[in-house]
């Protein structure tokens, strides 16, 4: 990505997490660092060897839109719909209003690993008991990664570019990066931006299952099988949610009298063309993402004073980041520089997972605090001799530049960085 003059600033943010749905129970679900990890209830797990998961067992959709609105969308664009809302909400800002970006200089970019899988399957086991005409009209409608922006985008009546990405687990990542290139190229204003994922449905969850990628070691005590960078870490644990940022031009953000949370400086993305699901064990290619990102936003590698890692808390992922990070930094800044895993937080929430922790860096730069790696007790050997720094508590600091990583199956690999306005 070429990097031109033009910011774009971090306006608004909209979350759907299990430690809370909007920014203030956010904010107040990291404070807390309470894991909400539990056994599955939306279907019977005894089949299989991962049972726990980060459900959102508190959002009712009729609190955020009309009953027939709710009937037509699925939870996947449930949660696009809300979490886009709230991030306009959070940044005052109606399309075309008060100096605003015109509806037709918005885009929206949004990223899903799986995008309606879990109500297709749903429908899927319908039709089997009932038969095609008991099957829901909008499920053509409702399946596709397009469907969660297609339906913000009518909501809002915002006419610019759509763009889905399907990148896995960097999914997120990915259309935050492409939303500030079209903001950059003067394609757009403003974008929604971010991820969504709602993956708890029994085939989908058992897919991850059959190949061993999820944590099967605490079904007994679900608060700490997600531990990032932990020596007893066996496995992601899946979750669900959705994050969306409102990224603007700083122009037009300043001509409302916005305030940043932060701006989005760099974005880079690469691929270990390796395996499907190992990731290269050097870290080579997604070190490679994160030095991209930092020559994009022309960004000094000493200059990151916290980064969130992508930290699945996978055995074989964990160490290759570890890696990753201390060769993109250099091992004189990975050896200081704070480090988090926040996955225990709301689980892996595949797509939207490196939107969620876009969120928590821009957070860092605004509220001078990063959160904690919950459940690191005992630290791998291997990434405390690489990775020094890792927060086992929440720290108060000033976090001017931000890292996140995010990576996904088939080794795709997108890195962002971020920074306090007006440096």
């Amino acid at each position: 990505m070429t990097r031109s003059s033009r910011d774009a600033w971090i306006t608004g943010i909209g979350v759907i997490t299990a430690i809370g749905t909007g920014l203030d129970a956010f904010r107040s679900g990291l404070r807390a660092a309470k894991s909400p990890v539990k056994r599955i209830d939306r279907f019977d797990p005894s089949a299989f060897r991962s049972q726990v998961a980060a459900q959102i067992d508190d959002f009712d959709p009729l609190a955020w839109m009309p009953p027939k609105t709710a009937r037509q969308l699925d939870r996947f664009s449930q949660f696009g719909l809300v979490a886009g809302r709230l991030a306009l909400d959070d940044a005052r800002m109606v399309p075309g209003a008060d100096g605003a970006a015109s509806p037709e200089r918005i885009g929206i970019y949004l990223g899903s690993a799986l995008g309606g899988i879990a109500y297709a399957e749903e429908q899927h086991e319908r039709y089997l008991a009932k038969g095609i005409r008991q099957v829901a009209p909008n499920l053509a409608l409702a399946v596709f990664g397009g469907a969660a922006p297609a339906n913000l985008g009518i909501a809002l009546d915002v006419r610019g570019p759509i763009l889905s990405t399907a990148n896995s687990c960097a999914s997120g990542a990915v259309a935050i990066g492409e939303a500030l290139g079209a903001i950059r190229a003067g394609e757009i204003d403003a974008a929604i931006a971010g991820g969504c994922e709602v993956p708890l449905s029994s085939l989908a969850f058992g897919a991850f299952d059959i190949i061993r990628a999820l944590s099967g070691g605490s079904n007994d005590d679900p608060g700490v099988a997600c531990r990032p960078f932990d020596a007893r870490r066996d496995g992601f644990v899946m979750g669900e949610g959705a994050a969306l940022l409102l990224i603007e031009a700083e122009e037009v953000a300043r001509a409302r009298s916005a305030e940043p949370y932060g701006v989005v400086m760099g974005y880079g993305a690469t691929s270990d063309a390796h395996h499907m699901v190992q990731p290269r064990a050097d870290g080579r290619e997604a070190a490679r993402a994160a030095t991209i990102a930092l020559a994009d936003g022309r960004v000094a590698a000493e200059e990151i004073a916290y980064v969130n890692a992508h930290a699945s808390s996978t055995p074989l992922g964990d160490v290759a980041e570890a890696r990753a990070i201390a060769l993109a930094l250099g091992a004189g800044v990975a050896s200081e520089v704070p480090v988090s895993g926040t996955k225990a937080l709301y689980g892996h929430p595949l797509g939207a997972s490196g939107a969620i922790e876009a969120a928590i860096c821009a957070l860092a730069i605004r509220d001078g605090w990063a959160p904690a790696s919950v459940n690191l007790e005992e630290v791998d050997g291997d990434i405390e001799a690489l990775l020094p720094g890792l927060l086992r508590e929440g720290r108060a600091g000033e976090y001017r530049r931000t890292l996140s990583t995010s990576f996904g199956f088939g080794g795709l690999n997108a890195a962002l960085v971020f920074g306090a306005p007006g440096d």
